[in-house]
């Protein structure tokens, strides 16, 4: 869930970057392709967060694409700090934490 949250987040800046009309400073490349790269790395991370509810055994590999792609969004695509910082702990707890809770039933 959390992944959902930092790939709606990394898709709106994305959105906004595509549209803006000042020159932010802080990206590393230009606006447009900022926007672009950022959206497009949102999608793709919420895409990994659904795989990773489907696909549990692969949770290391798909955990560090999203701790990849979110510290990647951060320097190609404009540098926004609460989408990366959700995405890169959301990518640790995928490598860390089962994908379904444990239930433990008396009996």
């Amino acid at each position: 869930m959390l992944a959902w949250v930092a790939g709606v987040l990394f898709v709106t800046e994305g959105f906004y970057l595509l549209v803006n009309t000042l020159a932010l400073p802080f990206g590393s490349v230009d606006d447009p392709s900022a926007g672009a790269i950022s959206a497009a790395a949102g999608l793709a991370v919420i895409f990994l967060a659904a795989f990773y509810r489907s696909f549990g055994d692969f949770r290391s590999y798909l955990g560090t694409l999203i701790v990849l792609i979110s510290v990647g969004d951060l320097w190609f695509g404009g540098g926004f700090w609460v989408g990366s910082a959700l995405g890169t702990i959301a990518g640790v707890l995928a490598i860390c934490l089962p994908p379904y809770a444990l239930r433990h039933t008396p009996g």
